[in-house]
C-alpha cells in the first residue's frame, strides 16, 4: 500500500487520540516526529516515525530518554525497517495491520444482546467494568488499573471530535465494549475488549459490527483500526469487513 495512506491513517489515529490515551506529537528532523503518552508506558503509545537517518534516530532517542521511555519506532514499511536495523539491532519487533472498512448498518444484533452507546470524552462505569476485566492475568489487570484507567478517565473534549463509548450487554450485564473517535467522516476504533469471562462466545466480533453501525449512525463513513498482523484478531476483524491497508511494524530497542 501507498505510504499516503499510512501517513493518513498515522495522523488520524493521532488525532483520535491527542487529548486521551496519547499526550500529543512532537516534530523532529525531516519530517520525523515522536508520539507520547503521559501516563502510559507502552511503546504502542510512545514511538517515533518517519526516521531513516542516523540523526533522526538520535533525536527520537533523546526525546523518549527525555520522558522516561525507551525508544521505539514505528516502520511505516520494509524499506523504513530495513533503514532502522542498519541503525541498530532490535530487541523486539511487532508487526502490525492498519485496517479500514465502511460504516455500515449492518444486521440487528441477535437477543439478548443490546448496544448501549454513551457520547463523551470519558467512559461511563460499565465500560471499565468490562475493559478492567479483559484477561484473567491480575498483572494486565493492574497494568490497565495503573496506566490506561487514569488516562482515560482523564481525557479531555476536543473540537471536531466526537468520542463514543460502546458497551455490549448480554443477559448478565455489561459483556464486551470499544470506543470510536469520530472527525470529519472518518471514525477510528480503540478498546475493543470482552470481559474474560464472557470470551470465546462470538462477543468480539459482535461489538465489531455494532461498532461499525454506530459510526455508521454517527455520520462516519469509513472506520479504520490497528491490531497485530497475521493472527487471529485480525482475521476477527476481516471477517466483519475490514481490510488491510498498511503493515507497518513497531520496532524497540528494548523489550517492552
Amino acid at each position: 500500500m501507498s505510504g499516503r495512506v499510512f501517513d493518513q491513517l498515522r495522523n488520524a489515529h493521532i488525532k483520535a487520540l491527542a487529548g486521551g490515551l496519547l499526550e500529543g506529537v512532537e516534530s523532529g528532523p525531516d519530517g520525523a516526529g515522536y508520539v507520547w503518552s503521559r501516563t502510559i508506558p507502552d511503546p504502542t503509545l510512545n514511538f517515533a516515525f518517519g526516521v531513516r537517518t542516523a540523526s533522526q534516530f538520535a533525536w527520537a532517542g533523546a526525546v523518549a530518554l527525555g520522558r522516561g521511555r525507551a525508544p521505539a519506532f514505528l516502520a511505516r514499511d520494509a524499506a523504513e525497517a530495513a533503514a532502522l536495523r542498519n541503525l541498530f539491532e532490535p530487541a523486539a519487533v511487532f508487526p502490525a495491520c492498519w485496517m479500514a472498512a465502511r460504516a455500515c448498518a449492518g444486521p440487528r444484533l441477535p437477543e439478548p444482546l443490546r448496544l448501549v452507546e454513551h457520547e463523551g470524552p470519558r467512559p461511563p462505569a460499565a465500560f471499565e467494568a468490562v475493559f478492567l476485566r479483559l484477561s484473567a492475568d491480575e498483572r494486565v489487570r493492574a497494568h490497565l488499573r495503573r496506566h490506561y484507567l487514569p488516562a482515560l478517565r482523564a481525557a479531555r473534549g476536543r473540537s471536531g471530535l466526537t468520542a463514543l463509548h460502546l458497551v455490549l450487554e448480554d443477559g448478565d450485564g455489561p459483556a464486551a465494549c470499544a470506543t470510536l473517535y469520530l472527525r470529519a467522516g472518518l471514525a477510528g476504533l480503540y478498546n475493543v475488549s470482552t470481559r474474560a469471562d464472557r470470551q470465546r462466545r462470538g462477543l468480539g466480533g459482535q461489538m465489531s459490527a455494532a461498532a461499525l453501525g454506530a459510526a455508521h449512525r454517527h455520520g462516519a463513513r469509513e472506520v479504520f483500526l490497528q491490531c497485530p498482523a497475521g493472527g487471529p484478531v485480525e482475521r476477527l476483524y476481516a471477517r466483519v469487513g475490514f481490510e488491510a491497508k498498511c503493515m507497518p511494524a513497531l520496532i524497540c530497542t528494548s523489550p517492552p
